[in-house]
């Protein structure tokens, strides 16, 4: 008996640019095949780490409609949603979640909960 493979989505906080980063993090936004990222930052941060045909910027109001058709879309796909600062302090999150729950109930979903994914941090150049 064979097992069809679900789809994943994993669930990033993001921190600013030389904060403490991602712990490797990064990898599973080079893998993703798609990136979704809330409004106000994470955006810039996927775009670091993923080619900006893989992400997509969705709003807490349009997340689980848009997540789901990608779910159903992607019967094996590996997704991220980025959200700004720590995913268990995100109120429209858990609505989010919730929401998937009822309409996605094959999509695997797994919060990092007190890790983030930061841009890299440069030095400025010394002349």
């Amino acid at each position: 008996m064979s097992v069809d493979p679900l789809p994943t989505l994993v669930v990033l906080g993001t921190e600013p640019a030389g904060e403490s980063a991602g712990h490797g993090l990064e990898g599973l936004l080079a893998d993703a095949d798609t990136v979704f990222t809330f409004p106000r930052g994470p955006e810039s941060v996927a775009l670091f780490y993923a080619e900006a045909w893989r992400v997509e910027r969705i709003s807490p109001r349009d997340a689980v409609g848009r997540i789901t058709a990608w779910a159903g879309d992607h019967p094996a796909g590996n997704g991220v949603l980025l959200v700004a600062g720590e995913p268990a302090a995100d109120v429209a999150l858990g609505a989010v979640l919730d929401g998937l729950a009822r309409t996605a109930p094959g999509l695997g979903i797994r919060v990092a909960a007190g890790t983030r994914v930061a841009p890299p941090h440069r030095s400025p150049l010394i002349g």
